[in-house]
């Protein structure tokens, strides 16, 4: 009786090591995927100059720094975006949950960027649109997506899919951003 109880536990205890090491194997398997993602990544990316602001007012030199934040933080979920449509991203329940998470983030946060324009003053608005820097194509993506991006409409009729349509808010912020750093436009 003895021995058979030591079998058991030895058998039992066998199979929790087993697991415990695959779970340690797929953690690590895990690392190393989005170790070589982050390294494309950074290989691919490009190097960013120094904004040009002098010639600007506090508020439009502000504008401009959050305009670039936003604009680099759009990178990687447009990545992840084109990963998850693209049957790249190995997603299990919880990763759905952050990426759905992650879209919300986006939603807000460029949602946030345009009511800090909203809050700009009539000076400021006026010098913006002098500088030729056009927040309208942003603002009217947002409200087309229904004021926030989901995962249901990764693909929709009609539409490119959603990591395209994320790429073309970050071209039109950095169409912001390079207008924001010219001087002001002599002619109107």
């Amino acid at each position: 009786m003895g021995s058979f109880l030591f079998s058991l536990l030895f058998a039992v205890m066998g199979f929790f090591f087993i697991f415990i090491a695959a779970c340690a194997g797929y953690g690590f398997y895990r690392v190393l995927k989005s170790s070589e993602r982050d390294r494309k990544y950074l290989a691919e990316s490009r190097e960013e100059s120094p904004l040009q602001l002098a010639h600007l007012g506090v508020a439009l030199q502000r504008l401009a720094r959050e305009t670039r934040t936003l604009r680099i933080s759009l990178e990687a979920p447009v990545r992840d975006v084109a990963e998850l449509r693209n049957g790249q991203l190995n997603a299990t329940a919880e990763d759905l949950d952050s990426f759905d998470t992650m879209l919300m983030n986006v939603s807000r946060a460029i949602a946030d960027w345009l009511v800090g324009i909203d809050r700009l003053s009539e000076n400021d608005r006026r010098a913006l649109l002098d500088h030729g820097a056009n927040p309208e194509p942003i603002r009217q993506a947002l409200t087309e997506e229904g004021f926030a991006f989901e995962r249901r409409n990764l693909k929709r009729a009609g539409s490119p899919p959603l990591d395209e349509r994320l790429r073309a808010i970050m071209v039109e912020l950095g169409k912001v951003e390079t207008a924001l750093q010219a001087s002001q436009r002599v002619y109107r």
